[in-house]
């Protein structure tokens, strides 16, 4: 780790309940049938829609607040070196993940996908997920997130010479040209697989870290108590405002006024119903993560006051350390598990008790590829 590089905890409470929730959405996925799940279907909706996305988006952001705080302003970035550690970070733990979901789907169906053998390329650079839309592949983990990450780790370089040269111009550029998106989206591809709306999550997640960073030296600096005052009085404010936000996100009723769930991932579409879904995610997004901001800070302080919280904190950064293999490996460890039971006659304790046992088996399924990976390491 760099000299003078602080772990920020708060990207790590967010990467791990961002991981657990990611899991769980799949997972009501996977048991959701029309008119019969409808009481367990908070699992996997909220107003006209799905909350699946604020998640991901959070990922996108804790990406974008990790790698600008590792790379500050006045570092010059080693673009080989960056690439190196990302194709480490990325690639060896999808293709032991990719081999190990080959073998299951495979064991489950009993024969291969019958596509050209040229279309493994798309898996072999991880690409499969992505671009599933458009071309076949041999799509089996990962999904579009891995593809979509990949880019913006590509054009990191780029972006963080943008952002440190004018951050306010480079987040307002990429403001614009994502609100544009939501309005008007032509291209054939899901909205969330733009890489501009991409993009703009992941300067968002910077651009809120460095707020973050600049109020707490506010505090700090200004001896003050007036000052330190006001300033803990707006970030308990706005940690209210998006727990606010997200009661109403859970617990308003759907009603037909609301743009639908179709417009959260638009292809070729346009129109008010669009930015306003489009708007509404946003909003739902940002208040998830300042509220997740704001339960990291209240743990940070109560950390010394007994073992429990201690104990928290180590659970927290287990999952958060490995929640990229748990986003690699938890779609088919769901999609087996449920498939050996019969989810039409399981009461909703059933249901709740097969979502421990899919979060069990993932957990299990992402130490397993750590473990190979750790193993092959030492080969090398």
């Amino acid at each position: 780790m760099r000299s003078g590089f602080q772990r920020l905890f708060y990207l790590d409470v967010i990467r791990a309940i961002s991981a657990i929730l990611i899991v769980v959405y799949h997972f009501s996925g996977s048991i959701y049938l029309p008119g019969r799940w409808s009481g367990v279907d908070v699992l996997h909706s909220t107003i006209n829609g799905s909350w699946g996305m604020t998640p991901v988006y959070c990922f996108f952001m804790v990406s974008g607040a990790a790698l600008m705080h590792r790379h500050p302003a006045e570092e010059r970035l080693d673009t080989w070196k960056f690439y190196q550690k990302r194709f480490m970070s990325i690639y060896p733990l999808f293709w032991i993940a990719y081999g190990l979901g080959f073998v299951s789907v495979f064991w489950r169906l009993g024969h291969l996908y019958d596509l050209p053998s040229w279309c493994l390329i798309w898996s072999l650079f991880g690409m499969d997920g992505w671009v599933v839309n458009w071309v076949p592949t041999f799509y089996m983990v990962g999904e579009w997130f891995l593809g979509s990450i990949i880019l913006l780790y590509l054009f990191f370089p780029l972006a963080h010479r943008a952002w440190w040269r004018n951050r306010h111009l480079t987040m307002a550029v990429c403001a614009t040209a994502a609100a544009g998106l939501f309005w008007y989206h032509p291209f054939p591809m899901d909205i969330k697989q733009n890489p501009v709306v991409d993009l703009f999550y992941f300067l968002l997640g910077a651009w809120i870290e460095e707020a973050r960073r600049r109020h707490f030296q506010a505090v700090q600096e200004n001896g003050e108590r007036r000052k330190k005052s006001r300033q803990n009085t707006i970030a308990l404010v706005a940690w209210w405002a998006s727990l606010a936000v997200m009661a109403a996100w859970f617990l308003l009723p759907v009603t037909e006024g609301l743009p639908t769930m179709e417009l959260t991932y638009s292809a070729q579409a346009y129109g008010l119903g669009m930015f306003l879904r489009q708007g509404f995610i946003l909003v739902c997004t940002v208040s998830f993560y300042v509220f997740s901001m704001g339960i990291s800070q209240w743990m940070e302080r109560q950390n010394g006051e007994g073992p429990r919280f201690v104990r928290t904190r180590r659970l927290i950064l287990e999952i958060s350390g490995k929640s990229y293999g748990i986003f690699l490996t938890h779609h088919v460890v769901s999609q087996l598990i449920c498939l050996h039971f019969d989810l039409v006659n399981l009461s909703k304790r059933e249901i709740l008790v097969l979502l421990a046992m899919v979060f069990a088996a993932t957990w299990v399924m992402t130490l397993a590829i750590y473990q190979i990976w750790q193993c092959i390491k030492k080969q090398i």
